[in-house]
């Protein structure tokens, strides 16, 4: 073989070399990148009038929102009770994500103020965490309204949006009962755990949290619901999963960093986000009652 075949194949083969290094480092770190990017950036998902699932007395509703060109869309449904329970979109929802489990407390008596995700508002949602600040909004238009009771106010939230209520409840003392269905305790140790024994893990990782700075302005440690639920007590908390849910490791750990407060009811083989379903029965029974005893209400 001549020598200038050699030096070509040679190369060649440098060439191959250094693609098959770049591969195997940029593939995991896009990866993590866009995987995230998805999620925060997600388009809306829309929602639904409160009378498609039987709440008629209701009004169509916009508040102010500093972190937003325009008002953020919702809907106020009127109850009986005097107590009102705020709905924390989860992820990418529009105003009227009715769940069952929501609108089980409206037959009971309690008002649902339920409005729509940063997403909708042409934002980034960050997966629970600048969601507290539409909170804060959102109780600062409650504030306002005549037909609001603020010594009567609790929050309900599903998955990213039970994250946002723990935090929420956290920041601010008008909330005084919380909800929060499946939502994760610390989503970066989530996310590493789920690739720990992988050999790409800590380049999924970097891409993953430049994908969320990028996205939200924010570091991804800032998802830590388990760090945060401690400053809710006295007040009290109801954390809901089922065995079949993988954050439910994190619901103990939740529970534990609460105090006496919390309260974990853990539904046999309830999926995420499938309580109503495995137990309806039980779950119109044990909340309402939890609901009922932090506002004093009698039946």
């Amino acid at each position: 073989m001549s020598p200038e075949r050699r030096q070509r194949i040679f190369r060649i083969l440098r060439l191959f070399a250094g693609m098959l290094v770049f591969l195997l480092l940029f593939v995991p770190f896009a990866l993590g990148f866009v995987t995230i990017w998805a999620l925060t950036n997600s388009p809306c998902g829309g929602g639904s009038t409160p009378a498609s699932h039987g709440m008629n007395d209701y009004e169509a509703v916009a508040f102010a929102s500093p972190a937003f060109s325009s008002d953020v869309q919702g809907y106020f449904v009127r109850g009986t009770n005097g107590a009102t329970i705020v709905i924390p979109p989860a992820l990418n929802a529009g105003a009227g994500s009715w769940r069952p489990e929501f609108t089980v407390l409206n037959r009971y008596g309690y008002n649902l103020f339920s409005y729509e995700s940063r997403n909708c508002a042409g934002a980034a949602n960050s997966l629970g965490y600048l969601e507290v600040e539409q909170v804060g909004d959102a109780l600062n238009y409650l504030a306002a309204r005549p037909d609001v009771d603020m010594t009567k106010i609790g929050i309900h939230g599903f998955s990213a949006g039970g994250a946002t209520s723990i935090m929420a409840a956290a920041r601010y003392p008008e909330l005084k009962a919380v909800i929060a269905m499946g939502g994760y305790h610390d989503f970066g140790q989530i996310m590493d755990e789920a690739t720990t024994s992988e050999w790409f893990a800590p380049l999924y990782r970097a891409g993953s949290r430049l994908g969320y700075r990028l996205a939200t302005g924010e570091d991804m440690a800032v998802l830590r619901p388990v760090a945060a639920i401690g400053r809710i007590a006295p007040r009290p908390v109801l954390l809901i999963y089922g065995t079949r849910e993988p954050s439910l490791a994190g619901a103990y750990e939740q529970q534990a960093a609460a105090g006496s407060n919390a309260v974990l009811w853990v539904i046999e083989n309830a999926t995420h986000g499938g309580y109503w379903t495995t137990a309806p029965e039980e779950f119109e029974q044990r909340v309402i009652a939890f609901l009922d005893a932090a506002f004093g209400i009698q039946r």
